[in-house]
């Protein structure tokens, strides 16, 4: 959501990421009119004045920095060290030259395109940074000015900044700018390769890269909830709307590629997304190339692996984080992660359908209630032509009572029913049930298998009774089990629309002792 064909604007929380949540990034301007903000007859939303004087800082590493030191859009004059221009300009170049090293010097990345031959261009083939007031309304925004020709896929422009940072929470400006900055930059970045990527992997590695810029600041932490309290969503489907914090969020899956493989897996998708140079492995996705396939082609040629197989470890590790982080079988700063959303039930649990869309994964917790061992099975339906449970993965740990996590277990059979943990008193089980499947070719591979969780004689129990609700002869299967309190914000009819709230309650037919269930973190 960092550009649109019109302008709109995102009206966003005025907060940094020391306050009560990370400012969302991107205030979304006009891409049709080319206009700049000097231009002050132009439509746009964040221009300046017509009263402005507008000053230009040449920064090094190839930036211009465009300011004013009067009226709302001015930034403060003091001028420490008597070179005649500001402090906060100063430090604003400085920064952007800091983040263009890392990116293309140490990360391997191609510079953001020229606007060289730009009808208004900043004056030269510099990259501009414009210092604006967004009145708390955003912090700032990378904004397309065109296409080279040949390429209407490819893109370069500028980026507008707020002009000060007062009111933002932010422990600096030049904190902010170093956060804003990267993330600004690194769409510049994505459009040297591709300009028409979804929003989940432009806005993704964008606070992605913010994290390997800077891990010092707390953008990746503050995003990434938005991932973790919809894991339910397929990765590259956030909910409908202009702030896609699901969008932000799913950074912690380029996190994970990152820890899991190396850095460099990032930058080689990206350069995988150009038009004409996806991966020969994937024929029909070369030309035009989406990044799931791409991925997938990748850590098959470069890494021995798969999409599948990276989905449903990233998935697994999502099973430790928060309380119960453990940077030996997940992410080294997980405990500084939220926990991931996570339904409350009861054993013995049995539904029919769950059902569980492509890359996507569903969590249940439940109270061992004194059993000492528990497991879980996904049946399928024997009135469907598909096996329901293809491609899916079944995984089981018991969480004690301090929050911490025993050994995670991979089940081998995920309809077997028969491989256990141990639930100590005080424990609870808790499953994930991860659709390993990417989109292919505009199928939507998911899946709607049914569940059963309990000791092995109940989940053999249950088994048995969903399989004789969903035998040929048996009429129209019909749900299992019942569901109450906070579903939080589940998918619906493919991906689709929130359904549900804190205060709504769903009973469902019952067809054995009903089981409740409710989202918790």
């Amino acid at each position: 959501m960092r550009r649109a064909p019109f302008a709109f604007l995102v009206v966003l929380s005025a907060c940094g990421p020391e306050g009560s949540g990370p400012v969302m990034h991107d205030a979304v301007g006009s891409r049709a009119d080319e206009l700049r903000p000097t231009d002050t007859s132009s439509a746009e939303m964040w221009k300046y004045l017509a009263t402005d004087v507008v000053e230009h800082h040449q920064a090094d590493g190839g930036f211009t920095v465009h300011f004013t030191r009067g009226g709302k859009n001015g930034v403060p004059t003091a001028d420490a060290d008597d070179s005649g221009v500001p402090d906060l300009v100063e430090q604003t170049g400085a920064v952007y030259a800091s983040v263009a090293s890392a990116y293309q010097q140490q990360l391997g990345y191609r510079a953001p395109l020229s606007d060289v031959g730009h009808p208004d261009n900043g004056g030269d083939g510099r990259f501009d940074v414009y210092l604006l007031d967004f009145n708390l309304n955003s912090d700032g925004a990378f904004r397309v000015d065109g296409a080279p020709s040949g390429n209407s896929e490819q893109a370069y422009g500028y980026v507008v900044q707020e002009n000060d940072f007062a009111g933002y929470g932010y422990p600096s400006f030049v904190v902010a700018t170093r956060i804003l900055g990267s993330h600004e930059y690194f769409h510049a970045t994505q459009d040297a390769y591709d300009s028409a990527q979804d929003v989940v992997v432009t806005e993704g590695t964008a606070v992605w890269a913010t994290e390997q810029f800077d891990p010092s600041t707390n953008d990746f932490e503050g995003f990434v909830g938005g991932y973790l309290s919809r894991p339910d969503r397929s990765l590259d489907s956030p909910p409908p709307g202009p702030v896609p914090s699901f969008a932000y969020g799913s950074a912690i899956f380029f996190e994970y590629l990152t820890e899991r493989f190396d850095r460099d897996v990032v930058r080689k998708l990206w350069e995988h997304l150009e038009n004409g140079k996806g991966y020969a492995s994937e024929p029909q996705d070369v030309a035009n190339p989406k990044w799931m396939v791409q991925l997938d082609a990748e850590l098959k040629a470069d890494y021995g692996a798969s999409f599948a197989q990276a989905f449903r470890e990233f998935a697994t590790w999502n099973l430790s984080l928060a309380g119960a982080a453990n940077p030996a079988i997940s992410y080294k700063e997980g405990a500084n992660y939220p926990a991931v959303a996570m339904t409350a039930a009861s054993a013995p649990f049995q539904q029919l359908p769950v059902r569980v869309y492509y890359a996507s994964a569903q969590y249940f917790r439940l109270d061992a209630a004194g059993r000492q061992a528990m497991t879980a099975a996904l049946v399928d339906d024997p009135a469907s032509a598909d096996d329901d449970t293809t491609g899916l993965a079944l995984v089981l740990t018991a969480r004690g009572a301090s929050g911490k996590n025993g050994p995670v277990v991979t089940v081998a059979d995920p309809k077997a029913g028969v491989e256990t943990v141990a639930t100590a008193s005080g424990s609870n089980l808790v499953v994930a049930v991860i659709n390993t499947a990417r989109e292919s070719n505009g199928a939507i591979l998911s899946k709607k298998p049914g569940l059963c969780i309990g000791t092995v004689a109940e989940v053999t129990a249950c088994k048995a009774a969903l399989n004789a609700s969903l035998a040929p002869d048996a009429g129209t299967p019909t749900t299992i089990g019942a569901v109450a309190g906070d579903l939080g914000t589940v998918p619906t009819g493919g991906c689709g629309c929130d359904q549900t709230s804190a205060s709504t309650a769903l009973f469902l037919v019952l067809l054995l002792p009903f089981v409740a269930r409710r989202r918790v973190p």
